[in-house]
């Protein structure tokens, strides 16, 4: 597993290559078979990004709200709701809630979501934007947890620490710092709020 960018995650499997919120992608590597667009803000559903990351014959998972910039890339895609789970080459996704309870821009009506992906028989956790919410106690076993940690528009630090001690992953991976809002104090005041509860991988 890489982390590029922001909250971009590129995910290597045996036979399957991921892309989840493909933003500021260097060069054009087009070796994803699936892309995950959390939401439609700029920084989750790129059309630019998806398309330098995307195979020809990728498939755009995607929530609601971002179809507008979907419909015209010629690529499949296929939109998710709120515990929606299916199989996509291969691979189970299941959509889960993600939204903000005291801020104002990512409202619960606004229908972003987080992801849980099954790779190789790991399940990985990608949150979106998305406050501490209580679904997060509703999400079963999880190997990898990559949450918000910069506050603003997301979690910060202490509200990521908190719901990873929630969620029980085998590992948390901090994101969502160092491109637009946050940097990388905050998945470092992250890690050591969770020493010696959670393992936390700093993937820069």
């Amino acid at each position: 597993m890489e982390k590029l960018v922001h909250d971009t995650v590129r995910i290597q499997g045996k036979n399957v290559v991921l892309y989840i919120d493909p933003f500021r992608v260097s060069g054009t590597p087009k070796d994803a078979d699936i892309v995950i667009c959390t939401h439609d803000h700029f920084d989750h559903c790129s059309p630019e990004d998806v398309l330098k990351v995307a195979k020809p014959d990728a498939t755009v998972v995607a929530a609601l709200n971002c179809e507008g910039k979907l419909r015209n890339l010629g690529l499949e895609y296929k939109l998710f709701s709120w515990w929606e789970e299916r199989e996509v080459k291969g691979v189970k996704i299941k959509a889960v809630p993600a939204y903000n309870v005291n801020k104002r821009f990512h409202p619960r009506e606004y229908g972003g979501i987080g992801v849980i992906v099954e790779v190789d028989g790991v399940k990985i956790y990608h949150a979106g934007d998305t406050d501490l919410i209580e679904e997060m106690s509703r999400l079963g076993k999880i190997d990898v947890a990559l949450l918000p940690v910069s506050g603003t528009y997301v979690m910060n630090a202490e509200e990521a620490a908190k719901a990873a001690e929630i969620i029980k992953p085998e590992v948390a991976i901090p994101m969502h710092y160092g491109a637009i809002v946050g940097s990388k104090s905050d998945a470092e005041k992250f890690a050591e709020l969770l020493k010696g509860k959670v393992q936390v991988v700093i993937l820069d």
